[in-house]
């Protein structure tokens, strides 16, 4: 089969690799399309520790199971199941639900986890932890690039689901890449009142606009100033920072009002360092906090937000690749012209 395979920066190879075998209790999964993530990118532009070349990146796969081992036939979820033959979404890993974390009810940060390999080639092995935890079906109606959302949505639940938000409250985005457009879609289910939205690309606030929210160019004006002047003076209730940039939090931390939340959503480059005032955090008690990944649940709620209609994701999927074409997949990406970015394997339509 055709794999996408990560040799280091800048450096993926389609090559021939064997497919994979199946052990008793998992599945194979003919992936349709696969998701291109910000953390793909940032391992295609400049390497990352999770990821050891060689190997095969990519984890927001979508397709149809063509085999199960005896055993796993169809893996029941309540009321509904999946089986051979059936189109689904596959969350990339799960966690063990025995460990401290995952009894303190921090499964996104399990220690644990099982998990898929990459999902940038043609067929995929679902290890039976996945199958059990990790595999939903899509829905009827719903096209298979909206499913490779679900990934994306539920790390964005994570995070919204950490941070204190009531209904009605402003709050501060930083990055509208799809991420950042994604939180804004999800604020607004939340009941957020007034959104601001940080971003230098005007394409990209363009978009977020479309959305609903009130935009700022960092570039051309103080972020932390816009703020207070479009709050009153006090100030977003929270602030989501979606990019890892030091300028980025600073930004957030003043633009918070007292009490308030910055949750650092987006990952920074290793060995990053920010200034963070400590009165800020004293004083006016504003809440640091970081989220990271996603817990069955999340993954779970994606899925049923998205066939409900209530998140507008509508144009967020700009541009799709053959598997051939993974490097100006990838390329394209990381340039900042595009929003999501698909791969797409076979013939598929």
């Amino acid at each position: 089969m055709k794999a996408a395979v990560y040799y280091g920066p800048r450096d993926v190879r389609v090559e021939e690799v064997s497919e994979p075998n199946l052990e008793p209790g998992e599945a194979l999964l003919k992936v349709m399309f696969c998701g291109v993530c910000g953390t793909d990118i940032k391992t295609y532009l400049r390497g990352h520790p999770m990821f050891e070349p060689p190997c095969i990146l990519g984890h927001e796969p979508v397709g149809e199971i063509v085999e199960a081992r005896p055993g796993q036939d169809a893996v029941a979820r309540g009321r509904a199941s999946v089986g051979v033959g059936d189109m689904v979404a596959v969350a990339p890993y799960v966690p063990c639900d025995n460990c401290r974390l995952c009894l303190k009810g921090r499964q996104e940060m399990c220690a644990s986890k099982a998990g898929i390999a990459g999902a940038f080639c043609e067929y995929i092995r679902i290890p039976g932890e996945v199958v059990a935890k990790g595999v939903l079906e899509v829905p009827e109606g719903m096209s298979p690039r909206v499913a490779c959302l679900a990934e994306p949505v539920a790390c964005c639940l994570n995070a919204v689901e950490a941070t204190p938000l009531d209904p009605g409250d402003c709050v501060l985005i930083t990055g509208a890449g799809p991420m950042g457009l994604l939180m804004l879609e999800l604020c607004k289910a939340r009941g957020a009142g007034e959104i601001l939205v940080s971003e230098p690309s005007k394409t990209r606030r363009m978009e977020a606009a479309r959305r609903g929210a009130r935009i700022i160019d960092p570039r051309a004006e103080d972020v932390g100033d816009r703020v207070k002047a479009e709050t009153g003076g006090d100030g977003a209730d929270a602030a989501f920072v979606c990019v890892g940039a030091a300028d980025a939090l600073e930004s957030a931390m003043a633009s918070v009002r007292p009490g308030g939340s910055v949750n650092l959503f987006g990952g920074f480059p290793g060995g990053s360092r920010v200034m963070v005032d400590p009165n800020a955090i004293h004083y006016s008690e504003i809440a640091l906090l970081g989220s990271f990944g996603f817990a069955p649940r999340h993954f779970h709620m994606g899925m049923r937000l998205l066939a409900s209609g209530r998140l507008d994701v509508a144009g967020l999927v700009t541009r799709e690749f053959a598997l051939d074409d993974v490097c100006l997949a990838l390329d394209a990406g990381a340039s900042g012209e595009a929003l999501k970015v698909l791969l797409r394997m076979g013939e598929n339509e």
